[in-house]
């Protein structure tokens, strides 16, 4: 059962100072819960209700512990959750691997943006997401959220700037997005290289602007109201561009 300790526990680790010193995270939902099984993450804690156990037989391939809703929802960092939550142990960062396309994302701070381009890059088929460390943390209850899944395609992969560009190799193209940049149909099949962005507050930082890298705007139509883009649509058009080769 899920006792008043363990629903505290739980809902520690919607801070990130609670969720790096557990070296936990959660995970909340149906879709969140399914991607789980068979995924490289270890599942510590499971807790469903009677009815997902029905709708979700595949469940058994992982141990979990019947909850009433009301105790989920107490435990629960969402608005509603009557299915189930899980906690799930971090996974170190790992090593850039530099094969396919990957996109590199500067400065995203917005989990719902940070949870969506994921999500975005899972299908296209986009190989590896790297991540500066002004990001918002991989982890955090939101991004998993807006994953709706996806997370457990891209284990995190933390570097700076000069930290990536020292690891990169010779043949592996950089584009970067930038307000004077080239067509997006500068990236149509485009198969081994990364796609660097930024926050649509700030755009990418001035370490990839004042260097000599290819640059892609997205076109805009003249008087518009909008200022910016939302970068997880951005990703959206870029990583479908992408894949017009």
């Amino acid at each position: 059962m899920l006792t008043k300790n363990k629903i505290k526990f739980i809902k520690s680790l919607q801070q990130k100072k609670h969720r790096t010193e557990a070296g936990s995270f959660v995970v909340e939902g149906r879709k969140g819960i399914e991607a789980l099984i068979d995924s490289q993450f270890e599942v510590e804690e499971l807790y469903i209700t009677e009815q997902l156990k029905t709708k979700m037989p595949s469940l058994e391939a992982l141990d979990y512990v019947i909850a009433d809703v009301a105790s989920i929802e107490r435990a629960s960092g969402l608005k509603s959750n009557i299915e189930g939550i899980a906690v799930v142990k971090q996974r170190k960062a790992r090593r850039a691997n530099f094969t396919g396309i990957s996109l590199y994302l500067d400065g995203v701070s917005d989990p719902g943006n940070l949870g969506t381009i994921i999500r975005t890059a899972d299908w296209f088929g986009i190989t590896e997401i790297v991540y500066s460390e002004e990001c918002v943390d991989f982890y955090n209850p939101k991004v998993i959220q807006s994953t709706m899944g996806s997370f457990v395609k891209y284990l995190p992969v933390i570097l700076t700037p000069e930290a990536y560009m020292k690891r990169k190799p010779e043949d592996f193209s950089v584009f970067v997005t930038a307000f004077d940049g080239d067509s997006p149909t500068l990236l149509s099949g485009v198969d081994k290289g990364v796609l660097v962005m930024g926050s649509e507050s700030h755009g990418v930082s001035d370490y990839w602007l004042n260097r000599a890298f290819r640059k892609v705007t997205i076109p805009f139509v003249e008087g518009k109201s909008a200022e910016s883009l939302n970068v997880g649509v951005a990703a959206s058009i870029l990583c479908y561009q992408i894949k017009q080769g």
